[in-house]
């Protein structure tokens, strides 16, 4: 009779379980608990993480809703708006360039920090197209790529010059870029409102969007480059693999990705892809294999995320929408 009780709890607990979930949501082979960074326990300035790099010092930069986070092993530097005069506290982008410089994109200009001084980039005392400023990204020669919100397209920056890109002057198909990322060959891939132009940084552009090719969707929200070169795509509709010549989507029907609306994509030199949602908690492909991270399945703080990194010792720090910071090894 107790063996039957027991049995029977289970059955029970397991029902309820299914039952809160606000998703069907999969369960991962095994739980994983996270390690949470939020403004209740730590000096992050805000819970709302929109973008984390990391720079060749292996200090990680956090760009939030207010101002913008240093991390230096156990070592915070805040760097807010009202301290240091920045045109906006909301930090929508930040990336490290190849001397180390830090550059932030936020909604009322580009800042710059050289390790003592930042200086502000604006459509008043530079030729940035736009001030709202949605990605970025460092080439190979160290050019700073900005994409805008709709509006202003797509700017190059070499420390001295700008050269702005749209549809009225280039191969450009849409003014809302909303990420860019350099291949290994040095192209520039943009992902706009209107699918994704590959532009060779002289005069060559070549453009992708469901008509043509195999995307699955047109609203491009992030672009991935493995070490093959392959590019990951997120989608409204997925996630899209494209090899140079064949497309491959994946999607919450035939993978193992838990929703279809696809935000960070990032690939690790180990070939795991890491898979930010919005609302269905964090993915990871390694190779063939999926498994999936969210609230119904571990302390995850939040489903929507809105950025990944890695940091040197090989933990994945994973910005959310609404509650601050989860990592996992």
């Amino acid at each position: 009779m107790k063996h039957l009780l027991f049995f029977l709890t289970i059955i029970t607990l397991g029902a309820c379980k299914k039952a809160d979930n606000e998703v069907p949501l999969p369960e991962a082979p095994e739980v994983q608990q996270f390690s949470l960074l939020n403004q209740n326990n730590s000096t992050l300035t805000s819970n709302v993480i929109n973008s984390i790099t990391k720079d060749a010092n292996n200090c990680l930069w956090i760009g939030t809703n207010n101002g913008i986070c240093k991390y230096n092993s156990g070592i915070w530097t805040i760097f807010d708006s009202a301290s240091f005069s920045f045109p906006s506290k909301i930090i929508n982008t930040i990336i490290s360039d190849n001397s180390g410089i830090i550059w932030a994109g936020t909604n009322n200009g580009l800042l710059k920090y050289d390790g003592t001084n930042w200086t502000i980039y604006n459509t008043s005392n530079s030729l940035l197209p736009l001030n709202k400023i949605r990605s970025l990204a460092i080439d190979n020669n160290n050019n700073l790529w900005v994409g805008t919100f709709s509006g202003g397209g797509l700017a190059k920056f070499d420390g001295t010059n700008w050269t702005k890109y749209t549809p009225a002057n280039s191969g450009l198909p849409n003014n809302s870029v909303g990420a860019v990322a350099v291949d290994i060959n040095n192209q520039i891939w943009i992902g706009t409102g209107s699918g994704i132009s590959v532009f060779d940084g002289n005069t060559s552009w070549t453009h992708f969007n469901m008509s043509n090719s195999g995307l699955p969707n047109n609203s491009i929200y992030s672009i991935a480059i493995d070490s093959l070169n392959n590019k990951w795509i997120g989608t409204n509709a997925g996630l899209a693999k494209f090899d140079g010549s064949s497309w491959t989507v994946f999607n919450s029907n035939n993978s193992g990705l838990t929703l279809n609306l696809v935000r960070p994509v990032v690939c690790f030199q180990n070939n795991q892809k890491w898979i930010g949602t919005e609302g269905g908690g964090v993915c990871k492909l390694n190779d063939i294999n999926w498994d999936s991270y969210h609230m119904n399945n571990s302390n995850l703080p939040d489903n929507s995320i809105s950025c990944i990194t890695i940091d040197h010792q090989g933990k994945k720090w994973i910005g959310t929408k609404t509650a601050g910071i989860a990592i996992i090894e």
